[in-house]
Protein backbone atom coordinates (compact mmCIF):
# COMPACT_ATOMS: atom_id res chain seq x y z
CA UNK A 1 0.00 0.00 0.00
CA UNK A 2 3.29 2.48 0.95
CA UNK A 3 6.05 2.49 -0.73
CA UNK A 4 9.04 4.44 1.59
CA UNK A 5 12.35 5.28 -0.01
CA UNK A 6 15.03 7.34 0.67
CA UNK A 7 17.10 8.37 3.96
CA UNK A 8 13.80 8.87 6.10
CA UNK A 9 12.42 5.92 5.15
CA UNK A 10 13.55 3.99 8.62
CA UNK A 11 12.05 6.45 10.83
CA UNK A 12 9.10 7.34 8.68
CA UNK A 13 8.16 3.28 8.07
CA UNK A 14 9.16 2.80 11.99
CA UNK A 15 6.21 5.00 12.99
CA UNK A 16 3.42 4.16 10.05
CA UNK A 17 4.30 0.78 10.89
CA UNK A 18 3.65 1.46 14.34
CA UNK A 19 -0.25 2.65 12.90
CA UNK A 20 -1.31 -0.09 11.87
CA UNK A 21 -0.61 0.67 8.16
CA UNK A 22 0.95 -1.94 5.14
CA UNK A 23 3.55 -1.25 2.74
CA UNK A 24 4.63 -2.31 -0.33
CA UNK A 25 7.08 -2.72 -2.95
CA UNK A 26 9.69 -3.04 0.30
CA UNK A 27 13.46 -2.51 -0.16
CA UNK A 28 15.93 -4.84 1.32
CA UNK A 29 17.35 -2.83 4.42
CA UNK A 30 13.55 -2.03 5.71
CA UNK A 31 12.84 -5.82 5.54
CA UNK A 32 16.05 -6.46 7.37
CA UNK A 33 14.90 -3.95 9.88
CA UNK A 34 11.18 -4.67 10.04
CA UNK A 35 10.66 -8.19 9.18
CA UNK A 36 7.11 -8.65 10.48
CA UNK A 37 6.15 -5.45 8.23
CA UNK A 38 2.57 -6.13 6.93
CA UNK A 39 2.54 -5.89 3.33
CA UNK A 40 0.29 -5.13 -0.01
CA UNK A 41 0.96 -5.42 -3.14
CA UNK A 42 -0.42 -2.75 -4.89
CA UNK A 43 1.26 0.89 -4.23
CA UNK A 44 -0.96 3.46 -3.57
CA UNK A 45 1.32 6.15 -1.92
CA UNK A 46 4.75 6.67 -2.41
CA UNK A 47 6.70 8.61 0.48
CA UNK A 48 10.54 9.32 -0.74
CA UNK A 49 13.28 11.63 -0.72
CA UNK A 50 13.62 15.41 -2.41
CA UNK A 51 15.93 15.91 -4.47
CA UNK A 52 18.61 17.46 -1.89
CA UNK A 53 17.53 15.70 0.90
CA UNK A 54 16.50 18.27 2.97
CA UNK A 55 12.25 16.75 2.97
CA UNK A 56 9.81 14.38 1.60
CA UNK A 57 7.97 14.06 -1.19
CA UNK A 58 4.53 12.08 -0.69
CA UNK A 59 3.04 11.42 -4.22
CA UNK A 60 -0.46 9.63 -4.83
CA UNK A 61 -4.14 8.29 -3.02
CA UNK A 62 -5.53 11.83 -1.99
CA UNK A 63 -7.41 10.33 0.97
CA UNK A 64 -4.26 7.98 2.36
CA UNK A 65 -1.93 11.17 1.64
CA UNK A 66 -4.34 13.14 4.23
CA UNK A 67 -4.18 10.04 6.67
CA UNK A 68 -0.12 9.99 6.33
CA UNK A 69 0.31 13.75 6.66
CA UNK A 70 -1.97 14.06 9.89
CA UNK A 71 -0.02 11.37 11.41
CA UNK A 72 3.76 12.48 10.73
CA UNK A 73 2.63 15.88 11.85
CA UNK A 74 0.87 14.83 15.30
CA UNK A 75 3.89 13.47 15.77
CA UNK A 76 6.70 15.93 14.50
CA UNK A 77 4.53 19.04 14.81
CA UNK A 78 7.48 21.39 13.32
CA UNK A 79 7.01 19.91 10.20
CA UNK A 80 6.34 22.69 7.21
CA UNK A 81 4.20 21.24 4.85
CA UNK A 82 3.10 21.86 1.37
CA UNK A 83 -0.05 20.51 0.15
CA UNK A 84 -1.31 20.23 -3.18
CA UNK A 85 -4.65 18.07 -3.28
CA UNK A 86 -5.64 18.43 -7.39
CA UNK A 87 -1.75 16.94 -7.97
CA UNK A 88 -0.06 15.09 -11.07
CA UNK A 89 -2.53 14.03 -13.60
CA UNK A 90 -5.38 15.21 -12.09
CA UNK A 91 -7.51 17.28 -15.46
CA UNK A 92 -7.94 20.92 -16.00
CA UNK A 93 -9.52 23.04 -18.60
CA UNK A 94 -7.72 25.56 -19.25
CA UNK A 95 -7.35 29.01 -21.11
CA UNK A 96 -4.69 29.82 -23.33
CA UNK A 97 -3.41 32.58 -22.74
CA UNK A 98 0.05 33.42 -24.99
CA UNK A 99 2.73 31.42 -27.05
CA UNK A 100 5.70 31.32 -24.54
CA UNK A 101 7.74 29.33 -27.51
CA UNK A 102 6.75 26.50 -30.14
CA UNK A 103 3.93 24.10 -28.65
CA UNK A 104 4.30 25.87 -25.01
CA UNK A 105 1.85 28.11 -23.69
CA UNK A 106 0.49 30.45 -20.43
CA UNK A 107 -2.40 29.44 -19.39
CA UNK A 108 -4.64 29.91 -17.09
CA UNK A 109 -6.09 27.04 -15.23
CA UNK A 110 -7.97 28.61 -11.63
CA UNK A 111 -9.30 32.08 -11.99
CA UNK A 112 -6.06 34.11 -11.12
CA UNK A 113 -4.03 31.50 -11.09
CA UNK A 114 -1.35 30.54 -14.17
CA UNK A 115 0.47 27.10 -15.47
CA UNK A 116 2.53 26.33 -18.11
CA UNK A 117 0.98 23.98 -20.76
CA UNK A 118 2.45 21.85 -23.89
CA UNK A 119 -0.10 21.40 -26.63
CA UNK A 120 -0.22 18.10 -28.73
CA UNK A 121 -2.56 20.23 -31.51
CA UNK A 122 -2.82 23.34 -33.11
CA UNK A 123 -5.10 26.11 -30.89
CA UNK A 124 -5.25 29.81 -31.06
CA UNK A 125 -5.03 32.17 -27.72
CA UNK A 126 -8.31 32.27 -25.68
CA UNK A 127 -9.02 28.52 -26.48
CA UNK A 128 -10.51 26.05 -23.43
CA UNK A 129 -8.88 22.45 -23.92
CA UNK A 130 -8.41 19.79 -21.55
CA UNK A 131 -4.83 19.13 -20.24
CA UNK A 132 -3.60 17.00 -16.76
CA UNK A 133 -0.78 17.86 -14.78
CA UNK A 134 2.62 16.53 -15.28
CA UNK A 135 4.20 18.41 -12.28
CA UNK A 136 2.04 19.38 -9.67
CA UNK A 137 3.04 22.73 -8.20
CA UNK A 138 1.19 25.11 -5.44
CA UNK A 139 1.94 28.07 -7.95
CA UNK A 140 3.32 27.30 -11.29
CA UNK A 141 2.39 23.50 -12.13
CA UNK A 142 3.12 22.08 -15.86
CA UNK A 143 0.21 20.58 -17.95
CA UNK A 144 0.17 18.24 -21.22
CA UNK A 145 -2.68 18.85 -23.49
CA UNK A 146 -5.37 15.65 -23.08
CA UNK A 147 -6.96 13.86 -20.89
CA UNK A 148 -5.51 11.40 -18.29
CA UNK A 149 -7.31 8.12 -16.27
CA UNK A 150 -5.63 6.63 -13.57
CA UNK A 151 -6.11 3.03 -12.62
CA UNK A 152 -4.61 0.25 -10.18
CA UNK A 153 -1.97 -1.08 -12.67
CA UNK A 154 -2.13 1.67 -15.11
CA UNK A 155 -2.27 4.54 -16.56
CA UNK A 156 -4.00 5.83 -19.40
CA UNK A 157 -2.70 8.81 -21.33
CA UNK A 158 -3.92 11.08 -24.17
CA UNK A 159 -1.19 11.61 -26.60
CA UNK A 160 1.55 9.90 -25.09
CA UNK A 161 3.67 6.36 -25.63
CA UNK A 162 3.71 3.12 -23.39
CA UNK A 163 5.64 3.37 -21.16
CA UNK A 164 6.70 0.64 -17.77
CA UNK A 165 7.40 2.44 -14.49
CA UNK A 166 11.00 2.32 -13.29
CA UNK A 167 10.04 -0.28 -10.51
CA UNK A 168 9.33 -2.44 -13.54
CA UNK A 169 12.93 -4.35 -14.10
CA UNK A 170 12.26 -7.43 -15.37
CA UNK A 171 13.11 -7.25 -19.19
CA UNK A 172 10.73 -9.88 -20.28
CA UNK A 173 7.91 -8.77 -18.23
CA UNK A 174 7.83 -5.32 -19.50
CA UNK A 175 8.11 -6.31 -23.45
CA UNK A 176 4.91 -8.84 -22.37
CA UNK A 177 3.14 -5.70 -21.22
CA UNK A 178 4.43 -3.29 -24.14
CA UNK A 179 3.14 -6.19 -26.34
CA UNK A 180 -0.37 -6.00 -24.63
CA UNK A 181 -0.47 -2.24 -24.04
CA UNK A 182 0.38 -2.39 -28.46
CA UNK A 183 -2.45 -5.18 -29.24
CA UNK A 184 -5.42 -3.42 -27.18
CA UNK A 185 -4.64 0.34 -27.15
CA UNK A 186 -5.61 2.23 -30.24
CA UNK A 187 -3.55 5.41 -31.60
CA UNK A 188 -4.12 8.74 -30.05
CA UNK A 189 -3.45 6.73 -26.61
CA UNK A 190 -0.60 5.61 -24.32
CA UNK A 191 -0.25 3.45 -21.44
CA UNK A 192 1.64 3.48 -18.08
CA UNK A 193 2.49 0.49 -16.51
CA UNK A 194 2.25 1.43 -13.03
CA UNK A 195 4.80 -0.46 -10.05
CA UNK A 196 1.70 -2.73 -8.93
CA UNK A 197 1.55 -4.20 -12.87
CA UNK A 198 4.75 -6.24 -11.96
CA UNK A 199 2.94 -8.33 -8.86
CA UNK A 200 -0.53 -8.36 -11.07
CA UNK A 201 -2.19 -11.02 -13.59
CA UNK A 202 -1.84 -10.17 -16.88
CA UNK A 203 -5.46 -10.52 -17.67
CA UNK A 204 -6.11 -8.41 -14.68
CA UNK A 205 -4.05 -5.84 -16.30
CA UNK A 206 -5.43 -6.20 -19.73
CA UNK A 207 -9.06 -6.01 -18.39
CA UNK A 208 -8.47 -2.63 -16.38
CA UNK A 209 -6.87 -1.12 -19.68
CA UNK A 210 -10.20 -1.60 -21.73
CA UNK A 211 -12.24 -0.80 -18.50
CA UNK A 212 -10.30 2.74 -18.79
CA UNK A 213 -10.41 3.33 -22.33
CA UNK A 214 -14.23 2.65 -22.32
CA UNK A 215 -14.22 5.34 -19.32
CA UNK A 216 -11.97 7.62 -21.60
CA UNK A 217 -14.48 7.32 -24.48
CA UNK A 218 -17.64 8.25 -22.66
CA UNK A 219 -16.05 11.04 -20.63
CA UNK A 220 -14.63 12.36 -24.18
CA UNK A 221 -17.74 12.15 -25.95
CA UNK A 222 -19.84 14.09 -23.52
CA UNK A 223 -16.95 16.48 -22.71
CA UNK A 224 -17.59 19.98 -23.82
CA UNK A 225 -14.88 22.77 -22.10
CA UNK A 226 -16.89 25.10 -21.26
CA UNK A 227 -15.20 27.02 -17.88
CA UNK A 228 -11.72 26.72 -16.18
CA UNK A 229 -10.99 25.01 -13.33
CA UNK A 230 -10.49 20.99 -12.09
CA UNK A 231 -12.32 18.26 -13.72
CA UNK A 232 -10.92 15.29 -12.46
CA UNK A 233 -8.58 14.17 -9.62
CA UNK A 234 -5.81 12.43 -10.16
CA UNK A 235 -3.48 12.10 -7.44
CA UNK A 236 -2.23 14.79 -4.52
CA UNK A 237 1.12 15.64 -3.83
CA UNK A 238 2.65 17.09 -0.16
CA UNK A 239 5.59 18.56 -0.27
CA UNK A 240 7.01 18.39 3.68
CA UNK A 241 10.11 20.47 4.18
CA UNK A 242 12.04 18.97 7.29
CA UNK A 243 14.33 21.49 8.61
CA UNK A 244 17.93 21.03 10.03
CA UNK A 245 16.75 20.72 13.70
CA UNK A 246 13.47 18.90 12.95
CA UNK A 247 15.97 16.28 10.96
CA UNK A 248 17.60 15.83 14.35
CA UNK A 249 14.06 14.78 15.79
CA UNK A 250 13.78 11.81 12.76
CA UNK A 251 17.63 11.00 14.36
CA UNK A 252 15.85 10.15 17.77
CA UNK A 253 12.53 8.33 16.33
CA UNK A 254 15.06 5.93 14.27
CA UNK A 255 17.11 4.86 16.75
CA UNK A 256 13.95 3.23 18.68
CA UNK A 257 14.16 0.64 15.39
CA UNK A 258 17.97 0.73 14.51
CA UNK A 259 20.97 1.96 15.64
CA UNK A 260 21.84 5.59 14.73
CA UNK A 261 24.55 7.84 14.64
CA UNK A 262 24.05 11.74 15.48
CA UNK A 263 22.97 13.65 13.73
CA UNK A 264 22.49 10.73 10.38
CA UNK A 265 19.91 12.43 8.57
CA UNK A 266 22.31 15.79 8.09
CA UNK A 267 24.58 13.84 7.41
CA UNK A 268 23.33 11.55 4.73
CA UNK A 269 21.99 15.08 3.11
CA UNK A 270 25.08 16.34 2.49
CA UNK A 271 25.08 13.38 -0.52
CA UNK A 272 28.57 12.43 -0.16
CA UNK A 273 28.46 9.08 -0.79
CA UNK A 274 31.81 7.51 1.37
CA UNK A 275 30.41 9.25 3.95
CA UNK A 276 27.58 7.47 3.45
CA UNK A 277 28.36 4.21 3.40
CA UNK A 278 30.65 5.07 6.71
CA UNK A 279 27.44 5.71 8.12
CA UNK A 280 25.96 2.62 7.00
CA UNK A 281 29.26 0.51 8.23
CA UNK A 282 29.08 1.72 11.58
CA UNK A 283 25.27 1.70 12.17
CA UNK A 284 24.94 -2.30 10.83
CA UNK A 285 28.10 -2.93 13.08
CA UNK A 286 26.84 -0.71 16.15
CA UNK A 287 30.05 1.09 16.14
CA UNK A 288 27.95 4.42 16.45
CA UNK A 289 28.95 5.10 20.43
CA UNK A 290 32.67 4.19 20.22
CA UNK A 291 33.31 6.14 16.62
CA UNK A 292 30.25 8.77 16.50
CA UNK A 293 29.84 10.44 19.45
CA UNK A 294 27.83 13.83 19.18
CA UNK A 295 30.77 15.76 19.92
CA UNK A 296 32.99 14.25 17.19
CA UNK A 297 30.08 14.52 14.60
CA UNK A 298 29.75 18.27 15.38
CA UNK A 299 33.21 18.68 15.32
CA UNK A 300 33.32 17.07 11.57
CA UNK A 301 30.07 18.86 10.13
CA UNK A 302 32.08 21.95 11.44
CA UNK A 303 35.63 20.84 9.67
CA UNK A 304 32.87 20.22 6.84
CA UNK A 305 31.55 23.23 6.53
CA UNK A 306 34.98 25.04 6.43
CA UNK A 307 35.38 23.88 3.52
CA UNK A 308 33.62 26.43 1.93
CA UNK A 309 36.01 28.91 2.64
CA UNK A 310 37.54 30.79 -0.38
CA UNK A 311 35.28 28.77 -3.10
CA UNK A 312 32.30 30.46 -4.92
CA UNK A 313 29.14 28.82 -3.25
CA UNK A 314 25.64 28.81 -4.74
CA UNK A 315 22.64 29.90 -2.44
CA UNK A 316 19.84 27.76 -2.75
CA UNK A 317 16.77 29.99 -2.01
CA UNK A 318 14.01 27.80 -1.83
CA UNK A 319 10.12 28.71 -1.38
CA UNK A 320 7.46 26.72 -0.04
CA UNK A 321 5.37 27.81 -3.42
CA UNK A 322 7.65 25.63 -4.95
CA UNK A 323 9.28 28.37 -6.76
CA UNK A 324 12.54 29.70 -5.61
CA UNK A 325 15.86 31.03 -6.87
CA UNK A 326 20.00 30.38 -6.98
CA UNK A 327 22.45 32.82 -6.56
CA UNK A 328 26.24 32.82 -5.77
CA UNK A 329 29.04 34.18 -3.77
CA UNK A 330 32.53 33.79 -2.53
CA UNK A 331 32.36 32.31 0.81
CA UNK A 332 34.63 33.25 3.61
CA UNK A 333 34.42 31.13 6.88
CA UNK A 334 34.98 34.02 9.43
CA UNK A 335 35.16 31.76 12.82
CA UNK A 336 33.21 28.42 13.61
CA UNK A 337 29.92 28.07 11.99
CA UNK A 338 29.62 31.46 10.81
CA UNK A 339 30.20 32.35 6.94
CA UNK A 340 30.56 35.96 5.04
CA UNK A 341 29.22 35.89 1.85
CA UNK A 342 30.51 38.44 -0.61
CA UNK A 343 29.20 39.58 -4.30
CA UNK A 344 28.94 42.20 -6.56
CA UNK A 345 25.92 43.75 -8.22
CA UNK A 346 25.96 43.21 -12.17
CA UNK A 347 22.65 45.09 -12.91
CA UNK A 348 20.47 48.15 -12.09
CA UNK A 349 17.19 48.25 -10.55
CA UNK A 350 15.63 48.15 -7.24
CA UNK A 351 16.53 46.12 -4.33
CA UNK A 352 14.36 43.30 -2.86
CA UNK A 353 11.83 44.78 0.16
CA UNK A 354 12.38 48.61 -0.89
CA UNK A 355 10.54 50.77 -2.35
CA UNK A 356 13.22 53.26 -3.21
CA UNK A 357 16.98 52.35 -2.77
CA UNK A 358 18.25 52.15 -6.14
CA UNK A 359 20.96 48.86 -7.16
CA UNK A 360 23.57 50.00 -8.83
CA UNK A 361 25.97 48.42 -11.18
CA UNK A 362 29.48 47.67 -8.81
CA UNK A 363 27.43 47.58 -5.42
CA UNK A 364 29.00 45.26 -2.96
CA UNK A 365 26.48 42.97 -1.17
CA UNK A 366 27.97 41.46 1.95
CA UNK A 367 25.88 38.68 3.79
CA UNK A 368 26.32 36.98 7.01
CA UNK A 369 25.00 33.69 8.29
CA UNK A 370 26.03 31.07 10.29
CA UNK A 371 25.10 27.14 10.29
CA UNK A 372 21.76 26.89 11.47
CA UNK A 373 21.20 30.34 10.97
CA UNK A 374 17.15 31.16 11.00
CA UNK A 375 18.33 34.51 8.95
CA UNK A 376 20.84 35.76 5.87
CA UNK A 377 21.43 39.42 6.87
CA UNK A 378 22.35 41.22 3.28
CA UNK A 379 24.37 44.89 3.64
CA UNK A 380 24.04 46.83 0.67
CA UNK A 381 27.51 49.12 -0.41
CA UNK A 382 27.52 51.80 -2.78
CA UNK A 383 30.74 51.44 -4.87
CA UNK A 384 32.12 53.78 -2.79
CA UNK A 385 31.23 52.10 0.74
CA UNK A 386 28.26 53.78 2.07
CA UNK A 387 25.56 51.83 3.51
CA UNK A 388 22.58 51.86 1.37
CA UNK A 389 20.32 49.29 3.24
CA UNK A 390 19.89 45.96 5.73
CA UNK A 391 17.61 43.30 4.31
CA UNK A 392 17.18 40.50 6.82
CA UNK A 393 15.50 37.65 5.42
CA UNK A 394 13.93 34.54 7.90
CA UNK A 395 14.12 31.18 6.63
CA UNK A 396 14.25 27.70 8.28
CA UNK A 397 17.11 26.98 9.93
CA UNK A 398 20.41 27.29 7.15
CA UNK A 399 22.41 24.06 6.38
CA UNK A 400 25.10 23.02 3.52
CA UNK A 401 26.01 21.09 1.01
CA UNK A 402 29.80 20.25 -0.84
CA UNK A 403 28.31 18.74 -4.30
CA UNK A 404 28.03 21.09 -4.96
CA UNK A 405 29.54 23.40 -2.80
CA UNK A 406 26.96 25.60 -1.27
CA UNK A 407 24.37 26.94 1.61
CA UNK A 408 20.28 25.75 1.45
CA UNK A 409 17.40 27.17 3.50
CA UNK A 410 13.58 27.60 2.91
CA UNK A 411 12.49 31.03 2.41
CA UNK A 412 9.44 32.43 4.96
CA UNK A 413 8.56 35.48 2.87
CA UNK A 414 8.78 37.89 6.04
CA UNK A 415 11.52 39.95 6.04
CA UNK A 416 13.07 43.18 8.09
CA UNK A 417 15.04 45.91 6.08
CA UNK A 418 16.53 49.39 7.26
CA UNK A 419 17.80 52.01 5.15
CA UNK A 420 18.48 55.62 5.90
CA UNK A 421 16.13 56.87 3.86
CA UNK A 422 13.15 54.62 5.10
CA UNK A 423 13.95 53.64 8.84
CA UNK A 424 13.02 50.49 9.84
CA UNK A 425 10.11 47.78 8.18
CA UNK A 426 8.94 44.34 8.62
CA UNK A 427 7.70 43.30 5.45
CA UNK A 428 5.64 40.58 3.63
CA UNK A 429 3.47 40.06 7.19
CA UNK A 430 0.36 38.84 4.83
CA UNK A 431 2.04 36.36 3.01
CA UNK A 432 3.46 34.97 5.85
CA UNK A 433 0.17 34.89 7.98
CA UNK A 434 -0.95 33.00 4.89
CA UNK A 435 1.11 30.34 5.33
CA UNK A 436 0.03 29.69 8.87
CA UNK A 437 -3.91 30.15 7.63
CA UNK A 438 -2.98 27.60 5.10
CA UNK A 439 -1.44 25.14 8.01
CA UNK A 440 1.78 25.12 5.90
CA UNK A 441 3.94 26.07 8.76
CA UNK A 442 2.85 25.78 12.43
CA UNK A 443 1.46 28.28 14.24
CA UNK A 444 3.33 28.03 17.10
CA UNK A 445 6.60 28.05 15.34
CA UNK A 446 5.47 30.97 13.12
CA UNK A 447 4.93 33.49 16.64
CA UNK A 448 8.60 32.76 17.39
CA UNK A 449 9.51 34.00 13.64
CA UNK A 450 7.32 36.79 14.65
CA UNK A 451 8.87 37.55 18.05
CA UNK A 452 12.04 37.04 16.04
CA UNK A 453 11.66 40.06 13.20
CA UNK A 454 9.79 42.36 16.19
CA UNK A 455 13.45 42.07 18.36
CA UNK A 456 15.66 41.99 15.13
CA UNK A 457 13.66 45.13 13.81
CA UNK A 458 15.03 46.31 17.08
CA UNK A 459 18.57 46.07 16.45
CA UNK A 460 19.00 47.56 12.89
CA UNK A 461 20.37 51.33 12.29
CA UNK A 462 21.84 51.29 15.60
CA UNK A 463 24.91 48.74 15.42
CA UNK A 464 27.51 48.16 13.05
CA UNK A 465 27.01 44.83 10.80
CA UNK A 466 29.46 42.38 13.23
CA UNK A 467 27.56 43.48 16.46
CA UNK A 468 23.70 43.02 13.94
CA UNK A 469 24.86 39.44 13.34
CA UNK A 470 26.21 39.03 16.44
CA UNK A 471 23.00 40.14 18.48
CA UNK A 472 20.67 38.19 16.21
CA UNK A 473 22.17 34.88 16.76
CA UNK A 474 21.89 35.63 20.35
CA UNK A 475 18.12 36.64 19.69
CA UNK A 476 17.82 33.31 17.87
CA UNK A 477 19.11 31.40 20.64
CA UNK A 478 17.17 32.78 23.03
CA UNK A 479 13.44 32.81 20.78
CA UNK A 480 14.12 29.15 19.31
CA UNK A 481 16.26 27.52 21.85
CA UNK A 482 16.39 24.43 20.10
CA UNK A 483 19.01 21.64 20.47
CA UNK A 484 21.01 23.31 17.45
CA UNK A 485 21.17 26.50 18.99
CA UNK A 486 22.45 25.21 22.38
CA UNK A 487 25.38 23.18 20.82
CA UNK A 488 26.72 25.90 18.81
Amino acid sequence: MIRVRGIYSTAVTGLLDEAGYRFADVSIDIQERFPALKKHGEVLLTIKDQDDRSGLIILGDPELLAKVVFLLRSIIPDLIVGYVPVGPYSMYVVRLVERVDGDIWLAEYMPGRFCTVKLRNSHSEGDLLLAHVTRASPEAPLLKEGAALTGRYVRLIQFERHNTSEHIRDAELRLQLLTLAMNEVPQGWGVHFRSAAKNANILDVGREIKELLKKATEFLNVFKPQSIGPVMVGESLALVEIPPDTALKFDTIRERYFTTIPFHHLLKSLGIEELSHKIDFAEKNALSGRCFSREKVLEAIMEEFAKLHGSRVSIFHKKLTGQGHVWSAVAEIRSPGYVQLRRQSSSQGTYDGFKNIRREEGDQIVSYTWLFARTIIHFYYSPTGELKGIYVNLNTPVFFALQPPGLKYVDLAMDVTYSPMEGVQVTDQEEFQELVEYEILPRSLAEKYKLFAEKVAGILGEKNSEEIVAEARRLQSSIFGTEVDKML
